[in-house]
């Protein structure tokens, strides 16, 4: 073979990795469901199952908390959630209304994105405290127990 048809080659190769599509990401809930008022603490009240989503492309292993030792949201007012770890640590959040979706702010480090897709599910993202981005592609998923 030629040193010419080689680097042809070569190059024809290399312009289809560059050129392809990249793969993309399984597209998560970004705004959630009209029928459940954002920025409220009294949907998010009860005891939660916490893990990740599930669907085609995602891997999925036993969830982080299930419902034997669930995680507590409580509403405290009508925009503050008490939020208790199944280990007994409790913070709390100060819940905002934007774009489809509830911000849960807390009073000190990462704020995190909730988004309804059920009256019993919801999405959290959390948001880089450097960029103030939401990590789309990376939510915990909440289901009531």
């Amino acid at each position: 073979m030629s040193r010419k048809f080689l680097f042809g080659l070569l190059l024809s190769c290399l312009a289809i990795i560059i050129l392809a599509p990249a793969p993309e990401a399984m597209e998560f809930p970004r705004e959630g469901v009209p029928e459940i008022p954002n920025g409220v603490a009294e949907p998010f009240a009860g005891r939660w199952w916490l893990g990740f989503p599930e669907g085609t492309g995602t891997i999925n292993g036993e969830p982080v908390v299930d419902c034997s030792s669930a995680v507590e949201l409580t509403a405290n007012g009508a925009d503050k959630l008490s939020y208790k770890s199944s280990s007994g640590i409790e913070t709390e959040f100060e819940l905002m209304s934007f774009s489809g979706r509830t911000t849960w702010l807390p009073e000190w480090g990462e704020s995190s994105i909730a988004v309804w897709v059920s009256k019993d599910e919801f999405f959290v993202y959390s948001v880089d405290l450097a960029t103030g981005k939401a990590r789309w592609g990376n939510p915990m998923v909440f289901r009531r127990c």
